[in-house]
């Protein structure tokens, strides 16, 4: 591990997301978190997604855990618990509130006033600081709203090829909604990065360069394709922990000293 950067004065809230399915973001979740917290960040993934891949990805299980997002999430007050209370502490030094197949009942679920705020309201009342990594849905539903409304910044992991680049362009009107509205003025798309990259494919160096040339120093890196990505979510560890020496474990870990760095900062 290299030497730690800092600590966090105050919590920020990042939520990993992109509208389209398929585009790494749990992956991204957990390495980035198990990467800052290498360099002296205390991090909370908190797992959005009704499959809790995140939760299993860090190596606990959703189905055992007392408490999960949903009850931190749920419409009656008397169910309700707080973030910490669901809190869970995984084998590589970074906190997870567990996602669960509940949450299917939120997505769906009939009118609940406040729910839209919840989440931003339970990260408010965190006892102390992290930085908060909301693994989001692979679509605009309930909770990946529920998300971006309680996020600052966006950070949407993508695949080079021209779907995903028109997915990214959906996300940014998303966000440009939620500003315009005042739902959340605050938030911005801080990062993108190209996951399952290959240098060998012009496709690939060809989109690398659009993402560059249009987000400038938002645009933190690519991560290389590997069977070990694979090989790792098949053994519900992370990629950076299973094969450290990895060209994409050591993408990943680039790219969160990058963040933190800018954390720090």
């Amino acid at each position: 591990m290299m030497e730690p950067i800092t600590e966090i004065a105050s919590s920020l809230v990042i939520a990993v997301v992109n509208q389209k399915g398929g585009t790494g973001k749990t992956t991204s979740t957990i390495n980035l978190g198990v990467a800052l917290r290498s360099f002296g960040i205390r991090t909370l993934v908190i797992d959005m997604d009704q499959q809790a891949n995140a939760t299993s990805g860090l190596g606990i299980d959703s189905g055992t855990a007392a408490r999960t997002i949903y009850e931190v999430l749920h419409r009656d007050p008397a169910v309700r618990c707080s973030l910490m209370d669901a809190v869970v502490e995984t084998p590589y030094g970074v906190m997870v509130v567990p996602g669960s197949e509940a949450l299917i009942e939120i997505e769906q679920g009939a009118d609940d006033p406040g729910r839209e705020y919840r989440l931003k309201k339970a990260i408010a009342r965190l006892d102390m600081p992290h930085v908060v990594l909301l693994d989001c849905p692979p679509s605009l539903g309930r909770c990946t709203t529920m998300s971006l409304i309680a996020a600052q910044v966006a950070v949407a992991p993508v695949k080079p090829g021209p779907d995903e680049l028109e997915a990214l362009a959906r996300l940014e009107g998303t966000i440009e909604k939620l500003v315009a509205n005042e739902v959340n003025e605050y938030l911005v798309l801080g990062g993108v990065l190209a996951v399952e990259y290959s240098g060998s494919s012009e496709l690939h160096k060809d989109i690398r360069k659009r993402l560059s040339r249009r987000y400038g120093k938002r645009y933190l890196g690519e991560v290389s394709k590997t069977v070990r990505v694979g090989e790792a979510k098949a053994r519900k560890r992370p990629l950076v922990i299973e094969f450290p020496d990895s060209t994409a474990a050591q993408d990943y870990m680039a790219i969160g000293r990058g963040i933190a760095s800018r954390i720090a900062s």
